[in-house]
């Protein structure tokens, strides 16, 4: 991650929809007082899961958003007036269906407590981003607010801190907040990233300034040689991480970079390093995702064995091009492996087509590129946006802009494959029988305008409505701005 613009102190996501203090959001209010009589005293029902499991957990319930009267788990719906994604994402089938015991069920229950009209709505699953960092300690209910008024309900941060990962954990996994999984610090190099994001971070006040090795160790391992990595690796097991990072940051240049400040943080991890992290990680049973900046980092990480890698090519116009066109030989490779890359793209391309000078160009162009070389390769693309109080629905916004997929396979990138991705072992992504019953309701078809992914007129996460507040995915202003 390296920080970046925020959300303005008044900015609230558009097209989200009118939040109504009588029940969901969309909901007429006949029928949401209809449903509502039909409730009798129903409170949450609170899972018994670790926090860390990645299938929900127990914590704090005034965090995430409000459930709405008669959301609780064992409350059974009728579904009716909406149209379904079909598992495919290729079309929307007029359906009713059931929610019983937090899940979808297509056949009618014997017992039903309340009817709730969708009234033509279209019906997809929430969505997930599978690259971003939330180090701030104090704001873990706005991200958790902004996340979920964009329809994000499961995350993934490749690299955290335990001294921030607790707070983070009593606010998350369960039906009222998001779903999410972490890294602990992650492995780099002498001077390497991200160690210019933690100076930035202690500018901000988010965290202490690290004076020490100890305390630095906390937010990144710092490593020279395979001694170093067996000296830390207890202390990274010790914090229990959902999986390990490493950085590669022009990787092919290690040796000229590793001890010459002139490179800032475009430095990373010797790559002859990684496989023996990949080694240790997988004896530990643990994914290995890689950070990268350069195509020869994509080829490192490939080489090196990890499972993921969580950037595109990042580029930068005084390198040339050509370092960021990824080869298509590590494309096939990656298909082969079945490594997936999330797409990071906001960064260099968020600038509008108006920009027309050569260096924008040129970036827009590598994106594209490199997105249809992975696509035809048949890698897997997740949805992760790597940006700073942002989450991935502005990443969607930049790849439906690159016009490389058609709304339809983007849609299936956001709200199936990344969340599938992120939660491998649970029925999540899918509109089916026996799968959770987490949705989005949408004005629209976004399978025909992809702006229609944020016109969100109701969310469900395991059978619980959900009714975040506006106001409060707003991130206050970072100092001096």
């Amino acid at each position: 991650m390296r920080t970046g613009t925020q959300r303005g102190t008044t900015e609230t996501r558009s097209g989200s929809g009118p939040e109504t203090a009588g029940g969901p959001a969309g909901i007429a209010p006949a029928a949401w007082l209809t449903a509502l009589t039909a409730v009798v005293a129903l409170t949450m029902l609170a899972l018994g899961c670790s926090s860390r499991s990645g299938a929900g957990g127990g914590g704090n319930a005034d965090a995430g958003a409000t459930a709405a009267a008669g959301g609780g788990a064992a409350h059974v719906y009728e579904l009716r007036g909406g149209r379904w994604l079909t598992d495919d994402g290729s079309r929307f089938v007029d359906r009713t269906v059931w929610v019983a015991d937090s899940v979808f069920r297509l056949t009618r229950p014997a017992h039903i407590d309340s009817v709730v009209d969708l009234a033509g709505g279209y019906v997809v699953p929430p969505y997930g981003e599978s690259h971003n960092h939330w180090l701030e300690r104090t704001l873990v209910p706005t991200y958790v607010e902004r996340y979920l008024l964009d329809g994000v309900f499961y995350v993934r941060d490749l690299s955290n801190s335990p001294l921030i990962r607790p707070a983070v954990d009593s606010l998350v996994n369960r039906p009222t907040s998001v779903d999410f999984i972490a890294a602990g610090p992650g492995f780099t190099g002498p001077g390497g990233h991200p160690l210019e994001v933690i100076d930035q971070l202690a500018a901000i006040g988010a965290i202490a300034k690290p004076t020490t090795r100890d305390e630095q160790e906390q937010y990144v391992f710092v490593v020279r040689n395979a001694a170093d990595i067996a000296r830390v690796w207890p202390k990274l097991m010790a914090d229990h991480p959902d999986l390990v990072k490493v950085f590669l940051c022009y990787s092919e240049q290690y040796a000229r970079r590793r001890d010459d400040d002139r490179y800032g943080a475009r430095r990373g991890i010797d790559p002859t390093l990684v496989a023996g992290i990949v080694q240790r990680a997988h004896a530990a049973g643990l994914h290995v995702s890689a950070h990268i900046e350069t195509a020869a980092d994509f080829h490192n990480a490939l080489l090196a064995g990890v499972d993921d890698i969580a950037h595109l090519p990042l580029y930068l116009d005084s390198a040339g091009a050509a370092t960021f066109r990824i080869d298509p030989a590590d494309a096939r490779l990656a298909a082969s492996r079945h490594v997936p890359v999330s797409t990071t793209i906001n960064q260099t391309a968020q600038q509008g087509p108006d920009d027309t000078t050569r260096a924008r160009r040129s970036a827009r162009d590598v994106v594209r590129s490199n997105l249809r070389l992975l696509r035809d390769a048949g890698v897997e693309l997740l949805v992760g946006s790597d940006q700073f109080r942002h989450s991935s629905a502005d990443e969607a916004r930049a790849l439906a802009a690159t016009g490389v997929f058609t709304p339809a396979a983007l849609l299936h990138m956001w709200s199936q494959t990344t969340p599938q991705f992120i939660f491998p072992h649970r029925q999540i992504g899918r509109l089916a029988d026996g799968a959770e019953a987490s949705l989005l309701v949408l004005t629209g078809d976004p399978t025909q305008d992809f702006a229609n992914t944020e016109r969100i007129r109701l969310r469900m996460k395991q059978g619980v409505w959900l009714t975040p507040r506006p106001t409060g995915g707003v991130f206050p202003p970072l100092p001096g701005s």
